[in-house]
């Protein structure tokens, strides 16, 4: 049995069943919140949780994986200091912990029930990372389609009745993009990730495909309308790495576009692959209908056929399209823009906790066009309250006073129809 086998069987003990329940009891029980904080915080760094008379005791096998993951040139638990230019000496859920500590957050300040449900969400964070750390290593395995199977249950488990209630991510695939996106100083790095995802069976190529152009699409977009003064050769010069990446996944979206259209499918079955190929597209239409950009030119057989699917299926691509088309009255994906997902994932959980609410939609549902989502939060108020604590405080503010999360619905229609008429006009015969 390899380590990432075992750190998942070892992860699971902790999240079927009531572990976690006794772990925050055990945290909470006695002294006040700033006490609390301190006896997580110190089982985080150990990779050590006490549940009772029972410890979990996770370090050797994360220390192992940590740096086997580390020599691939990815530090998943750890976040970029853009001031040091070096990676923190703390895991980021410890961080969280010191921000909170420091901020004096709400909802540690008298009202017990916030609170455990903070130190619950916290715990949930810190479980997150370790899962995506077991994401990174899948290849590790015997069967990493099947490890990544395994690590799609236990998201479920993480988010299911018996943790916080706070919803993360809606996959394992998720899980890996999450790891990913963080900087990372060795871009070729990546490369090795794409032929790696290669090997993944079934469906699994097209799942991280989408949720790649989603992520791709948001923080490109983000760079182009925010950062880089509307100059796609500006972007294309700061963004090296993610280009290969990019079109691995709107290739690979193609390519299913394709398959469903000789199979006779229907465009609604086809409809998430559409909007996802949508997206990738946006990303820099202009990438993708003529000559590759610098950082593609290694890639020219990958280029040549995304083209020729592209060509031969235009009519069918842009009718699909045009179905797809943003509302400014409905939410819609192609507004939303953000630097990272981490670190729109990091304000959605440090809301939560300093709210002490769990929140009830993933970072995937702010992927997909408006659905009914089955509790009061939605989607654009979601994306709203992002935009509102991205831009609350001078710190929380990127290149320029550039706000890191952004929805805008102008933008977004804006993306659509130069994505639309950039693909016709450079790709129709």
């Amino acid at each position: 049995m390899q380590d990432v086998d075992r750190l998942i069987d070892a992860l699971g003990a902790v999240l079927k069943g009531d572990a976690r329940r006794r772990i925050v009891h055990a945290a909470t029980e006695r002294g006040i919140a700033r006490d609390w904080l301190t006896r997580l915080k110190s089982q985080m760094e150990l990779h050590t949780l006490r549940a009772g008379d029972e410890i979990h005791d996770l370090g050797q096998l994360v220390a192992r994986l940590d740096d086997r993951t580390w020599d691939d040139g990815f530090k998943v638990l750890h976040a970029w200091n853009h001031q040091t230019h070096r990676f923190t000496d703390d895991i980021v859920p410890v961080l969280m912990i010191d921000f909170l500590d420091r901020v004096e957050a709400p909802a540690l300040a008298g009202d017990d029930e916030a609170g455990r449900t903070t130190i619950a969400i916290l715990l949930d964070y810190y479980l997150l990372h370790l899962l995506a750390l077991c994401a990174m290593r899948v290849w590790d395995s015997d069967s990493p389609t099947g490890t990544l199977k395994r690590l799609t249950g236990l998201v479920a488990h993480l988010q299911g009745e018996d943790g916080s209630g706070h919803h993360f991510v809606a996959d394992a695939e998720t899980l890996l993009i999450y790891a990913l996106s963080q900087f990372h100083p060795e871009e070729r790095a990546y490369d090795q990730v794409i032929h790696k995802v290669r090997r993944l069976e079934g469906d699994h190529q097209v799942e991280f495909a989408r949720v790649s152009a989603a992520v791709l699409s948001a923080h490109l977009r983000w760079g182009f309308w925010l950062m880089y003064e509307r100059d796609p050769v500006k972007m294309r010069r700061d963004n090296v790495g993610d280009y290969p990446w990019l079109l691995n996944s709107v290739l690979t979206l193609a390519r299913a576009f394709a398959s469903s259209l000789q199979a006779g499918e229907s465009a609604e079955v086809r409809g998430p692959v559409t909007q996802s190929l949508l997206q990738g597209l946006a990303a820099d239409p202009y990438a993708f209908t003529g000559s590759p950009p610098p950082s593609l030119v290694e890639y020219a057989d990958e280029y040549a056929e995304l083209l020729d699917i592209l060509r031969s299926h235009l009519d069918a691509v842009l009718g699909e399209f045009d179905a797809q088309k943003p509302e400014k009255t409905r939410y819609a994906p192609l507004a939303l823009h953000f630097n990272f997902p981490h670190n729109t994932l990091v304000a959605v959980v440090t809301m939560a906790l300093l709210e002490g609410r769990p929140q009830p939609l993933t970072l995937n549902d702010l992927f997909v066009p408006e659905f009914e989502t089955g509790v009061e939060e939605t989607q654009e108020r979601l994306a709203r309250n992002l935009m509102a604590f991205s831009r609350g405080s001078p710190d929380r503010l990127g290149y320029r006073g550039a706000m890191l999360v952004a929805y805008d619905p102008l933008s977004g229609l804006r993306s659509f129809t130069m994505t639309r008429d950039t693909l016709r006009k450079g790709l129709g015969a």
